[in-house]
């Protein structure tokens, strides 16, 4: 009898139709500064600073684009495989580091499987297992592009860090993927994932022994990494949003009392204002929509906290307390009153 895994976090993802996570986009900017490529260049392009939380997302698209031109750059057709002989000196990032904690191979990939989401919206991942044959699959969301090097480097960094982790005993089967062969050696592939490697396939997927599945993990934490998968639960249940957006909401949140115009906003975000209600309408939001969102998150926040309600009015911008109370129930269906109860006060 078989068994399936697949995404179980329902993500509340607006915006960006088939992205990839900051979650993942800053690692992945720091393997580029260990082969001395520019980092902070590589996030600037793809709109995401220090405030980008890491939950939004930019364009999948652009971001294979990018890495496209660094793999050109550097002379590197195999530049997925690369990544991954670099990232398997230590985990990065919090998915990364909640993985290798597991205890076994098994619970590493079914965590992986869980929080899949959070990196990415392009594919799916889920683990099969039947009878003695294990597959693990990425499988492609319908019209959403993806490139080589973003497909196998989790792929690669994956089977090359759970080697390390079992002191060399975990072995592949099988590995298939669905775009064309690079011009990499056959010896690259089996150097990196030892098991044969096809392409033009149905699937992005691994084969393995289900017997793989139970070995256990040098790494294996069980209190740090149930801490941790407590930590990355929570954060995965927020709403992704683009870059752009989350620099709107932060000059957004910045200036409640203001009230400022378009053309204000535009200006304090170094574009004009057709360029700024041009994304605004590309992300299906408007201003209004944005500004009465971060007025509605703030009131949450100052209602839990206990802070007047004639406070809240003339800190969020409102001339009176009675405009304040008519926008609320028109944002969240209560009154104030009612929101600070609900907000456990």
């Amino acid at each position: 009898m078989g068994s399936d895994h697949s995404d179980e976090l329902a993500v509340r993802t607006p915006g960006i139709a088939h992205g990839v996570s900051v979650a993942l986009l800053r690692p992945l900017a720091e393997l580029l500064a260990r082969i001395d490529l520019d980092a902070a260049h590589f996030l600037a392009v793809l709109g995401v600073d220090d405030g980008s939380a890491p939950d939004t997302y930019v364009s999948g698209e652009r971001v294979d684009q990018l890495l496209d031109e660094l793999a050109a750059q550097r002379g590197d057709p195999s530049f997925g495989l690369t990544l991954a002989k670099i990232a398997v000196v230590r985990p990065l990032g919090l998915f990364s580091h909640l993985l290798w904690l597991s205890g076994t191979v098994r619970d590493a990939l079914i965590r992986a499987v869980r929080f899949y989401p959070m990196v990415s919206r392009r594919t799916t991942l889920s683990l099969h297992e039947d009878n003695a044959v294990a597959t693990l699959r990425q499988q492609r969301i319908p019209a959403a592009a993806r490139g080589a090097i973003l497909t196998e480097f989790p792929f690669a960094s994956l089977a090359l860090r759970a080697r390390a982790e079992t002191a060399g005993q975990f072995a592949l089967r099988a590995v298939r993927f669905v775009h064309p062969k690079p011009l990499v050696s056959d010896a690259a592939y089996r150097e990196v994932f030892g098991a044969p490697v096809t392409f033009g396939a149905a699937f992005d997927e691994l084969e393995l022994a289900t017997s793989e599945l139970d070995r256990p993990l040098a790494s294996a934490d069980p209190i740090t990494s149930a801490a941790l998968e407590a930590q990355i639960a929570e954060l995965a249940v927020t709403t992704g949003r683009s870059p752009f957006l989350d620099r709107v909401r932060r000059t957004a949140a910045a200036n409640l009392a203001a009230h400022p115009s378009l053309v204000v906003f535009a200006k304090n975000l170094g574009i004009s204002a057709r360029t700024l209600r041009r994304h605004l309408e590309h992300e299906g939001t408007s201003l209004r929509a944005l500004v009465d969102d971060v007025r509605r998150e703030r009131a949450d926040e100052l209602l839990a906290a206990g802070t007047a309600i004639k406070e809240i009015a003339f800190s969020l911008g409102f001339s009176e307390p009675s405009a304040f109370s008519r926008a609320y129930k028109r944002w969240t269906g209560r009154t104030p009153k009612l929101g600070r109860g609900q907000s456990g006060q």
